[in-house]
């Protein structure tokens, strides 16, 4: 997990009377409890937008009236987005939504608690592939929405297949990364930890990222690898166990906020960087780590052809094998000359900012 320093940009965005014309973003209440890749999309987003002259708040259902506002800008769907977008409408004030959504079966399947709950979902899923109007509060919060930002083309089309959602409502607009990794030194980190030449994985220690069965591929493969991250809330025991499958073999270092500059020397310390998850839209750690000019290991489920194409190594996250054998390809051949400039010329957030800027001009003027 790359942790969002709440005292920073987000806690002077949400105190005070909010500014004429201002953009309102909202993120479910307990987004930053956990945060992780869609709250730094929102984060980076905010701070790229106000370098352009966009006036941004983080919504306060206290204080803020969005007729005030020039218009609202969800992150995620949820029920508490709905409720606020169906407000937004009936005061007239335009509605932007970034979904961040991915539907994956095997996914779905292996995450269930139990076959029941794999079954229910996975026939819902059956549902909405077979009666895409089928109505659902996700269907609705998409339909209210005046336009819709997902990260990728695959994500559009997965939400208007799934959804019956119109396709002139969607704007594609891409994660992306800070240019400062691009200047990343290896030098910090090194000093820090002793630890040259390893495999790193950045994010949430849980079960859809799949990092109990990185530790074991990364065993086998007999390379050293650097954990960073936290467990969400609920997954503390998934952790234990990933501790337990490393034995010694792992360094653990707790969740770093993103702006943290031995962060960044991790990546540029790293030989190789694994997200082997169930799904990725695409991982903004992957991004991260490209940039700095690592290899990168990812999984082929989510939209991760759409961003990194053939300059990385795919492997499926219920194979462990072709994790392992990824991995070693990776850490022989070394990073792809051509990722690091792929990323930096295409997925930069100031790029990010300026997209959505646009659409802001053309729904509210």
């Amino acid at each position: 997990m790359r942790a969002i320093q709440p005292s920073a940009w987000t806690s002077a965005r949400s105190q005070g009377a909010m500014k004429p014309d201002s953009v309102l973003f909202h993120a479910p209440t307990s987004a930053f409890q956990a945060p992780g890749g869609g709250e730094n999309q929102l984060v980076q987003t905010g701070k790229q937008l106000e370098d352009l002259g966009v006036t941004v708040r983080l919504f306060s259902p206290w204080i803020d009236r969005l007729e005030e506002a020039r218009l609202l800008h969800l992150f995620g769907m949820s029920r508490e987005g709905l409720e606020l977008a169906r407000v937004a409408q009936a005061r007239g004030i335009r509605v932007v939504l970034s979904p961040i959504c991915w539907y994956e079966p095997r996914a779905i399947a292996f995450l269930a608690p139990n076959r029941t709950r794999e079954v229910f979902d996975l026939a819902k899923l059956v549902v909405k592939r077979v009666a895409p109007r089928w109505p659902s509060w996700r269907r609705a919060l998409l339909n209210l929405a005046d336009v819709i930002l997902p990260n990728s083309v695959a994500e559009a089309g997965q939400l208007i297949r799934l959804f019956a959602i119109e396709p002139g409502r969607f704007r594609v607009v891409p994660n992306g990364v800070q240019s400062t990794f691009t200047h990343a030194s290896p030098t910090l980190f090194r000093s820090e930890y002793g630890t040259r030449d390893f495999v790193l994985y950045v994010g949430r220690i849980e079960p859809r990222k799949n990092v109990l069965r990185l530790v074991e591929a990364v065993s086998t493969a007999g390379l050293p690898l650097v954990v960073i991250g936290s467990p969400p809330p609920g997954c503390e025991a998934y952790a234990a166990a990933c501790r337990r499958a490393g034995d010694q073999d792992v360094l653990w270092i707790d969740a770093l906020y993103h702006d943290n500059p031995l962060l960044a020397s991790a990546y540029a310390a790293a030989r190789v960087f694994a997200l082997p998850s169930w799904f990725e839209t695409p991982g903004l750690a992957a991004l991260e780590a490209a940039l700095a000019g690592c290899a990168v290991v990812i999984t082929p489920f989510g939209c991760t052809h759409e961003y990194f194409g053939e300059r990385v190594e795919y492997a499926r996250p219920d194979r462990p094998r072709q994790i392992a054998r990824a991995i070693v390809k990776s850490w022989e051949a070394g990073p792809d000359p051509r990722l690091a400039s792929h990323v930096g010329s295409r997925f930069l957030w100031s790029d990010v900012a300026q997209r959505t800027a646009e659409v802001y001009d053309q729904i509210a003027g």
